[in-house]
């Protein structure tokens, strides 16, 4: 994504005139530029001076109360989100699959690794109505047998893969892909998972076509409610 510093992405960023937004590949410095109401952002990038990390902002009524964090993992923020018609909780993700670059979680693989643990954790802490989102980098099209395992454990958790609802399609599926490489394979690695609240209020999942992405290897996913 190039920081988010582009005027081209500034552009169609705010054409999208979103409530809430989740950036991975944020640089800090740019955010001002997209004058939200509030920011969270993280990197675990701590070597470079201008770091890109995960931004999760907040536009028009809507604002962003941070929630309790574990620095390990990276990169998972929780927030609560408040606005006039609704209030939920949102765990932001960019997540590095099994590569996390410190902590306790650095170099663990299978069922302690940094992702099912995150999971573990933050779906016994945010009980009320809430929403998982961002990139994981993986996915139907990547990695899938990992991917239905998560879905799976969201599912028990009362967390639906929205994607999958709104398509009526199995969790191995997909029709769209929101990730392009520089050797020009495509993946499905984005993705919401929501409770009820969602799942029941979900009247738009769209997904720009990634090669349409303004200087971005990732296409906007826009989650619409009513």
């Amino acid at each position: 994504m190039n920081g988010m510093g582009r005027p081209e992405q500034i552009k169609l960023f705010k054409s999208l005139e979103p409530d809430l937004a989740i950036l991975p590949e944020l640089k800090e410095k740019n955010i001002n530029a997209l004058k939200p109401n509030d920011a969270v952002w993280i990197t675990n990038n701590h070597e470079n001076k201008s770091p890109k990390g995960l931004g999760l902002l907040s536009f028009n009524q809507t604002s962003l109360s941070p929630l309790s964090r574990d620095e390990d993992m990276e990169i998972y923020i929780p927030v609560s989100v408040h606005n006039p018609s609704y209030k939920f909780d949102l765990l932001g993700v960019w997540n590095f699959y099994w590569a996390c670059k410190q902590g306790r979680f650095k170099g663990v693989r299978d069922e302690n690794c940094l992702e099912w643990s995150a999971i573990r954790k933050y779906t016994s802490e945010l009980k009320r109505a809430c929403l998982f989102g961002g990139d994981w980098n993986f996915g139907p099209t990547f990695s899938q047998a990992s991917f239905v395992e998560m879905c799976g454990m969201l599912d028990a958790a009362e967390l639906k893969s929205l994607y999958h609802e709104k398509n009526q399609l199995e969790w191995h599926e997909s029709n769209h892909m929101t990730y392009r490489s520089p050797t020009k394979s495509y993946h499905h690695l984005d993705h919401f998972f929501g409770s009820k609240l969602f799942v029941d209020n979900m009247v738009g999942y769209e997904i720009m076509g990634v090669d349409n992405a303004t200087l971005s290897d990732h296409s906007p996913v826009v989650l619409s409610l009513r």
